[in-house]
């Protein structure tokens, strides 16, 4: 659900809520004085939760940083990324840090979103733990609860996140993740199909359907998306709720998981999925039978005129067709354009498990990419805006670049993390509730809220 913004154009103020190997422990039997173990979940079977990708990147040095008392040993690295230019940037990054540290292996193990908490768990309760992860406090607040993941406060290069970043990596002031960049919700349109058909970026809902019409009617899918997979899911839903006026919703969480409040309470949950459904409407024939890989085909190629998804998709689009001409909007979810507001969050949090034998490598990797010039090629190749204080890249994605400049221009911005979001069992429930929605044709918001009645009723069983 996708990525971020730069800290020098946020100011501080960020948003949006927001995914490693044995590390040579193997399978050896947890000691006694073990974080407390956490079950992993009843579908974690081994065909749907193996890795997707197993890669190895081994740097090209001289043996010179071994002789000097230098690093050595192997680093696993447990991450849930799909798209290319994520993918080519993790890539780099291992490649800058293994040339610098020749004599340590840093292993990367490729999880589905969909299965990742499930795999982890399983990793964690056999003595398989991976040195680093993706995740974050709003995201796997059980595993620091357990005592998982390592405390990172006081490390030098925590000082180097902007300080709105920073605040969504907390629990009670003890900061737990390292995020390289930001990512805002948003719609990407592609400039030369809205000049072919005279369109408007709209500043309203109503304008947003009318813009909808006129790509459908003139053969364009109105906005590419592919929900068999919960990203593209996440990312169309959760730009719509989490816009003015859904705010009044931030209590939602708590409310409907530990108070057994209805989900019909939130009259604004519905109002949300009523876009949603009339949304999906306009969206590619085959949206529900495709994933978001896909969709951004679609969008890059010119057979949709928009895609509403975070600023972490840009890179994936703009490899597929360099030469799109793609600009970005804030979805308009309010009938009065100044009360739109632009979800933002942080992406790709990366934490390391405390009681890792390779410590002292996970920190100087995390050194490492946390320099600036480092961050630098991170989110130039991502098309990102990075969460580190007062980086830029040489040149971001016109997309991007226009999502910047909405930030600079003082627009309304929505810091959903800071909502919390469901966890546990309820956060299965969740997303499969609203991927149900999405699937389906005929189910309305009002038998989406029954259903997700039912389930959080039998989840806290």
């Amino acid at each position: 659900m996708k990525k971020r913004l730069m800290s020098i154009l946020l100011g501080g103020a960020i948003v949006i809520g927001s995914l490693a190997g044995c590390g040579g422990s193997g399978n050896e039997p947890a000691p006694e004085d073990a974080p407390e173990e956490i079950a992993a979940g009843d579908e974690a079977a081994p065909e749907e939760t193996e890795p997707v990708q197993d890669t190895a990147a081994e740097g090209e040095g001289t043996a010179d940083a071994a002789a000097d008392g230098g690093l050595s040993g192997e680093l696993t690295l447990l991450h849930y990324l799909t798209e290319d230019a994520k993918l080519q940037a993790l890539d780099d990054l291992i490649a800058g840090f293994t040339a610098e540290n020749p004599d340590v292996t840093v292993n990367t193990e490729a999880v589905s979103m969909d299965n990742y908490l499930d795999v982890v768990k399983l990793r964690l309760s056999s003595g398989d733990a991976p040195d680093i992860m993706f995740g974050g406090p709003t995201t796997y607040p059980e595993l620091i609860d357990a005592g998982y993941i390592m405390d990172l406060t006081n490390e030098e290069f925590t000082g180097r996140v902007a300080e709105g970043s920073l605040s969504l990596m907390k629990i009670d002031d003890v900061v737990y993740g390292i995020p390289l960049d930001q990512m805002a919700n948003v719609v990407f349109y592609n400039k030369d199909i809205f000049e072919e058909l005279s369109l408007s970026v709209p500043g309203t809902y109503t304008e947003f359907i009318e813009v909808c019409k006129a790509l459908q009617e003139a053969g364009y899918a109105a906005c590419a998306a592919g929900y068999q997979d919960q990203i593209s899911l996440g990312a169309n839903y959760f730009t719509i709720f989490y816009g003015a006026p859904y705010l009044a919703c931030e209590q939602y969480t708590d409310e409907t998981q530990n108070q057994g409040k209805s989900w019909h309470d939130y009259p604004t949950v519905t109002q949300a999925l009523t876009q949603f459904r009339e949304i999906i409407g306009y969206q590619n024939e085959d949206c529900r039978t495709i994933t978001t890989d896909r969709a951004e085909q679609i969008f890059a190629n010119g057979e949709s005129g928009m895609i509403i998804i975070g600023t972490w998709g840009l890179g994936a689009i703009m490899n597929y067709n360099p030469d799109l001409n793609c600009g970005g909007f804030l979805y308009p979810s309010e009938e009065n354009a100044a009360d739109n507001a632009l979800p933002l969050n942080t992406d790709d949090t990366w934490m390391i498990l405390k009681d890792s034998p390779n410590v002292e490598i996970a920190k100087a990797f995390f050194e490492y990419m946390t320099r600036p010039e480092v961050n630098a090629e991170w989110i130039g190749t991502v098309g990102q805006l990075s969460a580190l204080d007062g980086v830029q890249a040489d040149k971001l994605p016109q997309g991007a670049a226009d999502i910047a400049d909405l930030i600079n221009n003082g627009c309304k911005v929505s810091m959903w993390t800071q909502y919390g979001a469901p966890s546990g069992q309820y956060q299965t429930a969740y997303y499969n509730g609203l991927q149900d929605f999405a699937l389906s044709e005929t189910m309305t918001p009002e038998e989406w809220c029954d259903n997700m009645d039912n389930e959080y009723a039998a989840a806290g069983k």
